[in-house]
């Protein structure tokens, strides 16, 4: 049976183009509103006032020495990345054949600058006392040959300025004349030499048992410094020190005390409330539609900081120079009424029990007191530029084996250029013959394991914790040809190779220092592998 069904419904009709009366939002019922905010507790009398400016007194010591892991620390001036001073390593190869491409573009370099000081025809004399006598395999053997009797050895022309003390070596023998002219020539190449890669002076920060960088970093009037004992590369921040319970030798500078009156300005964060009722929020951050379950209690202590209590922040901007350690003595806020409120560091409200720790650093025993209240600024590289991993290496657990792998991806060969080690190995294999119909399994002891995977092998060092020690394939294999895992007798600390595995890459930097001067270095990078790995390796096998 059909029904009729009717209803009414409500519409609304705009009868006016004028927007005033929507923009007033006019109450019919104000008593209501009184009543609930009375409710609230609004109309409580607080005798509070806004923060209107802040006196600081601060202290700022400069960063005047550094310490590269067990060297005695040397004189810093802040001037280079401490990143650079942490982490550069030799890039320079001790001859030709360690880095021809290195060996090829300084002789190049020595005689463009022999063409453009009008000094061609000396061409062939260096040419021929300094030939490029590399032999080798492969890209080696092919770039060798292409550079015989073209280019200068510019590793061992380098080498023999430096031992002549900054005169021409006896040999190759010139006329005066053509000794006068190319003497300051040689100079000039030779500052050019040094001055391409930022090599260290003292022994390096790397550990290579622990697979991290160590030093240490002392300020102006603090007798114990900072040290970064688990540095992985990278960035330099606050988070990378802890305060030394050592003293740190050296040092001259001065601590300086100022004192300044700041203006207070209200914290202003994307999607807080508008501060006012006829306010258009923006909606591009929309923090009341932020979801929360009741477990979510990260989430639901934001959303209640961002819409409650956001507009109770105030922040008082000091400018501090980097490469420093700021320790602030006092600081006084002034209200609107004229209050003058001192205002304790959090340490000393919250006593040695508290919690809080936001760019504290970690006080061993016997440091001097007094360093939760020092602000770390280390001369940190800004926009540094990383390079192509030239070297690249997984550390990785094999567990039913009870071992580790080393896996060298990538490494830098004799010509200088950056070898695929699996790919060099997959392509040097013999074809495997096709089976045959007739042909009897042949019997195998082991299996065979590229010659890119490294064993590492559990071993109990000096009658202590089990180490992992570099061992070597029963083949005669698994020799690493890079810096990473090529220290003799390399042994690392169990506890350094989690399941995860360990990713270790060598790769060139780029920065500028604070004076406006660059730097270009060779640095290392430690960072989380890809999980455990199995090589295959397999005893009492039979091949068909």
């Amino acid at each position: 049976m059909s029904s009729i069904t009717i209803w009414d419904r409500l519409e609304p009709r705009c009868r006016t183009n004028d927007l005033s009366l929507g923009l007033a939002a006019r109450v019919h019922d104000p008593l209501w509103l009184l009543a609930r905010q009375w409710q609230m507790g609004e109309f409580v009398g607080r005798n509070v006032g806004s923060p209107v400016t802040a006196k600081v007194q601060w202290t700022t010591a400069a960063f005047d020495r550094f310490a590269s892991g067990s060297a005695p620390p040397q004189p810093y001036d802040g001037a280079q990345p401490i990143e650079t001073l942490v982490e550069r390593e030799t890039a320079r190869p001790a001859e030709a054949g360690g880095d021809l491409r290195q060996a090829i573009e300084a002789g190049l370099q020595f005689l463009r600058m022999l063409d453009a000081a009008k000094l061609g025809p000396l061409r062939a004399t260096y040419v021929a006392h300094y030939p490029l006598g590399v032999t080798g395999e492969g890209e080696t053997a092919r770039l060798a040959a292409v550079v015989a009797g073209r280019v200068v050895d510019g590793v061992r022309l380098r080498a023999d300025l430096a031992a002549s003390a900054g005169q021409l070596p006896a040999a190759p023998a010139l006329s005066a004349t053509d000794a006068a002219a190319v003497l300051p020539l040689a100079r000039a190449w030779a500052a050019w030499f040094d001055a391409l890669f930022s090599e260290p002076g003292t022994p390096g920060s790397w550990s290579p048992d622990r697979m991290e960088y160590g030093f240490a970093l002392g300020a102006a009037g603090d007798p114990n410094g900072l040290v970064a004992k688990e540095y992985d590369g990278g960035t330099v921040d606050w988070h990378t020190f802890d305060r030394s319970g050592a003293p740190l030798p050296g040092g001259g500078a001065t601590p300086v005390t100022e004192s300044r009156s700041l203006a207070a300005s209200p914290v202003v964060f994307r999607g807080m409330p508008a501060r006012r009722f006829w306010e258009m929020e923006d909606a591009a951050v929309d923090i009341g539609a932020l979801t929360a379950a009741a477990e979510d209690l990260g989430r639901i202590l934001l959303r209640e900081f961002a819409l409650i209590y956001g507009n109770d922040w105030f922040q008082v901007p000091l400018a501090v120079p980097v490469g420093s350690q700021v320790t602030i003595q006092t600081l006084q806020v002034v209200d609107s009424f004229g209050v003058v409120t001192p205002i304790p560091h959090y340490t000393a409200a919250d006593g040695p029990a508290g919690a809080w720790r936001m760019f504290a650093l970690r006080e061993p025993a016997g440091a001097t007191p007094g360093g939760a209240n020092r602000l770390v600024i280390p001369p940190s590289a800004v926009g540094a530029l990383d390079g192509e991993a030239v070297e690249d290496v997984l550390l990785l657990r094999d567990e039913l084996a009870e071992m580790v792998w080393g896996v060298e991806r990538n490494a830098i060969g004799p010509s200088g250029a950056r070898i695929d080690r699996q790919l060099a190995w997959t392509t040097s294999q013999p074809p495997v013959p096709a089976p045959t119909a007739t042909g009897a399994p042949r019997y195998r002891l082991g299996s065979t394991t590229p010659d890119y995977w490294i064993p590492f092998l559990p071993v109990a060092v000096n009658q202590g914790p089990l180490q992992l020690r570099r061992g070597r394939l029963p083949t005669g294999g698994g020799a690493p040809i890079g810096k990473l895992l090529g220290y003799p007798a390399l042994t690392l600390f169990l506890e350094e190779v989690p399941r995860e595995g360990v990713r270790l890459q060598r790769h060139y930097r780029h920065a500028r220092g604070i004076d406006g001067s660059t730097s270009l270095w060779m640095a290392r990078r430690r960072t989380v592998g890809r999980g455990e790995g199995q090589s295959g390796v397999a005893f009492d096998v039979l091949e068909f």
